[in-house]
């Protein structure tokens, strides 16, 4: 027997479960490794809170679905998505979650609303049955979004993740009541691993969705400014004509044909259907979130150059932080 293998045994973890767990450690693994090595990292960590926070609000009985979010996140109500009408602020606690991801080095007991269990006898779980313990306690003594936002949090502090990654917050609300319930930590382990394998595929999106962008900048004879374009929805990725044109300090008809030919050297979608008043959303985001037919086949391949892509990075790079220092809120939520 390995030595990894007896504190999974000395657990409460059966052998039915192994399996499962050692699945999602897997998929978490893979996720975390390339989050670490990614220059995208800001890019997809703004996405992955929208779809965490989309989560959050599903397991407190919102009928939501991520786009709703995402529309939300952008500040750009979409066409046919009815405006959700309740008391409260759905986003109230986005701020504070958003806050608390980026605080680094803390114990895994700073924070949590109630007294921390002895640590006696616990040393030998497995991390993830510790943060699912935790966030039994946390739903027992203290129901509500901030305990679900917690689980990303609490892997990190465990020393699952080397930062914490919002796509993984799960759950099952069986859990509210019953923390033990052996049938809904095990939906919820299933659940991470799923969650992790779609956030890693996301990323691969994201990571040719620029390569496609950066390929057919380079490939224009005259880009203008699709090299600005590319920065804005990366940090944004759903646009209209008019927000465009106010960021990028072009002609609302300038914008719109900008839009247009994004979309046709295929690195944005045009999302609403419409003739006027259009929406358009990078192709990765449109995909993930079922705005577009998923393509068929093996994607194409990026044109062969016989000169380097160098200048064309660099020149990307510096748009980044052009628009980081013209807009400084609208990039706080992808950094750390």
């Amino acid at each position: 027997m390995s030595t990894r293998s007896d504190p999974l045994r000395s657990s409460s973890i059966t052998d039915s479960e192994l399996l499962p767990v050692e699945r999602m450690a897997l998929a978490i693994g893979r996720l975390d490794g390339r989050v670490s090595a990614t220059s995208l990292a800001p890019a997809w960590m703004l996405r992955a809170r929208w779809t965490g926070y989309a989560r959050a609000l599903q397991l407190m009985g919102a009928e939501i679905d991520p786009i709703d979010v995402f529309s939300w996140g952008c500040g750009l109500p979409l066409p046919d998505r009815a405006a959700r009408r309740t008391h409260a602020d759905d986003y109230a606690a986005f701020a504070p979650w958003q806050a608390r991801l980026a605080e680094r080095a803390r114990h895994w007991a700073e924070g949590l609303p109630f007294s921390p269990p002895d640590e006696d006898g616990r040393a030998r779980k497995p991390v993830v049955e510790r943060a699912i313990d935790l966030l039994g306690l946390w739903l027992a003594r203290a129901p509500g979004i901030e305990a679900w936002l917690a689980l990303p949090i609490l892997l990190h502090r465990l020393g699952m993740t080397q930062a914490p990654l919002p796509c993984l917050v799960a759950g099952d609300r069986r859990l509210v009541h019953a923390p033990g319930d052996r049938a809904a930590r095990r939906r919820l382990i299933d659940e991470l691993a799923g969650q992790a394998d779609a956030s890693l595929a996301a990323l691969d999106g994201l990571e040719r969705s620029r390569a496609v962008a950066l390929d057919a900048i380079a490939a224009e004879h005259r880009p203008g400014a699709l090299s600005r374009l590319l920065p804005l929805m990366l940090a944004a990725p759903v646009q209209t004509p008019e927000g465009v044109a106010r960021q990028l300090d072009l002609t609302l008809s300038g914008a719109g044909k900008l839009l247009d030919r994004a979309a046709r050297l295929g690195f944005a979608a045009e999302i609403s259907g419409r003739r006027s008043w259009r929406v358009y959303a990078t192709r990765d985001v449109a995909i993930q979130l079922g705005l577009v037919d998923v393509p068929r086949g093996r994607p194409p391949a990026l044109r062969p150059r016989e000169e380097p892509v160098s200048e064309v990075v660099a020149a990307f790079d510096r748009e980044m932080a052009d628009l980081a220092r013209r807009f400084p809120g609208l990039l706080d939520e992808a950094g750390d």
